[in-house]
């Protein structure tokens, strides 16, 4: 057998594997397929009427809705900034893919006990640990489940108090007279 017949059958041969492969994929298109995580938590913002944030060496954070808004109540009072309390309402939409029972971790070890963080969103209490060395994720334990999630929050809620208030009209456009 001459070089260009083996050619032609090694190259038969690979149409054969591929083919196979091909349908192979498509009578199979489910398996392989991973299922997506449940969402975090089961209550919509649209549910929510009060959010509390303790922060152990800061101020706790109060927020309540009112009449459709949302207002700081602790430490300071006044409307809340909506483009801070976004991420924070959107809570419910993370999925977590990798959890674990809370009985099969430590718990001090992942500094969940106590916590360095804890968001009481609504009846839900979520608190929050120590971040992987990893990847950067933190461990949030939610009921008798700890998930292992992307740090989104956790900067946001260790910022100062201050900065949860919407801007006022006086702090956007400050008096031109006041500036001589």
């Amino acid at each position: 057998m001459n070089a260009l017949a083996r050619r032609r059958w090694l190259n038969l041969g690979l149409l054969v594997a591929v083919a196979g492969l091909a349908t192979l994929a498509l009578l199979e298109p489910e398996r392989g397929r991973f299922a997506e995580p449940a969402p975090l938590l089961e209550i919509a913002p649209e549910q929510l009427e009060r959010i509390a944030v303790e922060r152990p060496g800061q101020e706790a954070l109060a927020f309540e809705r009112r009449e459709g808004r949302w207002w700081l109540t602790a430490p300071l009072r006044g409307p809340a900034n909506p483009a801070l309390l976004e991420p924070l309402l959107r809570l419910h939409e993370n999925r977590c893919p990798l959890r674990y029972p809370v009985a099969e971790v430590d718990l001090k070890a992942l500094r969940l006990d106590p916590p360095t963080l804890r968001l009481r969103w609504g009846e839900q209490d979520i608190r929050f640990g120590a971040t992987a060395p990893t990847d950067g994720q933190r461990y949030l334990q939610i009921g008798a489940t700890v998930y292992l999630c992307p740090d989104q929050l956790y900067p946001l809620l260790t910022s100062s108090a201050g900065g949860f208030l919407a801007p006022s009209i006086e702090t956007l456009f400050p008096d031109p007279k006041s500036a001589r």
